[in-house]
């Protein structure tokens, strides 16, 4: 049995430290926010602090990747989201309005997946994990304890407490001071890369009034200028995300609800879902790009006895709703490392990251790649000239972005990409696929909605 510290007691690392707890090792996690979870969901949204979370109450989502996950290594947890109420959400609903065939197909059910917001899926985690796992809340760590052979033995608390361990995880998010400590212990400097797309989101929530069901959700709109991104969500909730370049700032004033409001009501696929609804929030802002850091250089760790779990290796924006999956998915890479390595630091290292690039490394620069082109089409239109057309590599991808909005397949094969349960590259070499895109031949559909300049106008 092996010692370990998780540091973030956020999802991932509540996901993490009980999967590793269940491979029978000792694991405490040290979370800084001092507050527990209150004992209610409802509690969780209405009062719970957690003030090192920034976008606690922005809208969140599962994927139905994540939810697997969930299934298999956590069944617990999924218990648990079901029984605070957590919504049964199918992707398949609603379908493009350009689809003509809207007929069910054989494994259809893997396009359904659970979820909630933030605060209600981390009450529902964190009473779980706490089965598994000693949580001490208040705790910040400080530093790191390390040998000479550059391995990490533990950490310094504020408190001057040192807090031995056979493995250290980073589960500290986007914002993880890992590297700042490691430098401080003279150790190899964390190779990082930012790749900042340029997107700002303002969203809102909305809830149903007594007796009446939500509407449908889960669907992500391009416009000329802008993106609206909606979310379903607990207890009758739903969310609604307009999305601009970060760089546009003729159109922040999207921030002032009347403003927002009037943008939301003048798209006729989304007037529904806002238009007479009751808010649960005012407008949420938000921004977030895409970061990657390289733990293992050349074939050397950087550091032994510590790994980095999701966003603490590599966040993403909000824009395809990956974070939450992609840092469930790391975890079931990381345990499975764990269950092999834990005895053997540099060999447990070198394992984790390779199985973190080839299962999850593609992920993440798919996610890139299509964040990149989305601001790339939206800084065309802001600049009155034509979008470049897309490389070579990455034509068949937008062919079939295209074709998804016609044909029911077509949709069904982009659906697994965006649920993350089959890689591009696996979707893109299916055979068939390819004859199935280029028969559509039809540009793709494009929804009702203001163009940059009547939005413009609206704003003015």
């Amino acid at each position: 049995m092996a010692r370990i510290v998780v540091i973030g007691g956020g999802l991932i690392g509540l996901a993490t430290a009980t999967m590793v707890a269940k491979l029978g090792h000792d694991v405490t996690i040290l979370e800084r926010d001092p507050a527990p979870p209150p004992d209610t969901p409802q509690q969780a949204w209405d009062r719970w602090e957690r003030r090192g979370v920034m976008h606690f109450r922005q809208p969140h989502y599962l994927l139905p990747a994540g939810q697997r996950v969930l299934g298999e290594q956590l069944p617990e947890m999924a218990g648990a989201l079901e029984g605070a109420g957590a919504v049964v959400h199918d992707m398949l609903s609603p379908l493009p309005p350009g689809i003509a065939d809207r007929a069910p197909r054989p494994g259809d059910e893997k396009f359904l997946t659970r979820t909630a917001r933030r605060p209600v899926l981390e009450h529902a985690m964190a009473k779980t994990a706490e089965r598994y796992a000693e949580i001490r809340r208040g705790a910040r760590v400080t530093g790191l304890l390390t040998t000479r052979a550059r391995q990490v033995t533990g950490v310094v608390l504020h408190d001057h407490t040192e807090l031995h361990a056979d493995l250290v995880i980073d589960a500290m998010g986007r914002a993880s001071p890992l590297p700042v400590w490691l430098e401080a212990a003279e150790l190899y400097e964390v190779a990082e890369r930012a790749e900042f797309a340029g997107f700002t989101y303002y969203s809102r929530l909305f809830r149903t009034r007594p007796g009446e069901d939500p509407p449908l959700t889960g669907t992500l709109t391009p416009f000329d200028c802008y993106s609206i991104l909606t979310t379903p969500s607990d207890a009758g909730t739903w969310a609604v995300t307009i999305a601009i370049h970060a760089c546009d700032r003729a159109l922040r004033k999207l921030r002032e609800e009347r403003y927002w409001m009037r943008l939301a009501e003048a798209c006729p696929l989304h007037a529904h879902l806002v238009a007479g609804r009751e808010p649960v929030t005012g407008v949420l802002a938000a921004s977030g790009g895409n970061r990657i850091r390289a733990v293992v250089q050349a074939g050397v760790p950087v550091a032994t006895g510590v790994l980095s779990v999701g966003d603490a290796w590599a966040s993403t924006g909000p824009f395809l709703g990956r974070g939450v999956t992609l840092g469930l998915m790391h975890a079931a890479v990381l345990t499975e490392a764990v269950a092999d390595h834990v005895k053997d630091p540099f060999t447990l290292a070198i394992e984790c990251d390779r199985l973190t690039r080839q299962r999850l490394l593609p992920w993440y620069r798919n996610t890139v790649y299509l964040e990149n082109q989305r601001a790339a089409q939206i800084a065309a239109v802001i600049e009155g000239r034509s979008p470049r057309e897309p490389d070579p590599a990455g034509a068949p991808l937008m062919d079939l972005l295209a074709a998804m909005t016609w044909d029911a397949d077509v949709f069904r094969a982009y659906l697994e990409m965006v649920a993350m349960l089959a890689p591009p590259q696996e979707i893109m070499s299916r055979p068939g696929l390819a004859d199935k895109i280029s028969g559509v031949r039809r540009a793709p559909w494009l929804a009702p909605g203001p163009s940059r300049g009547q939005l413009l106008k609206m704003l003015s």
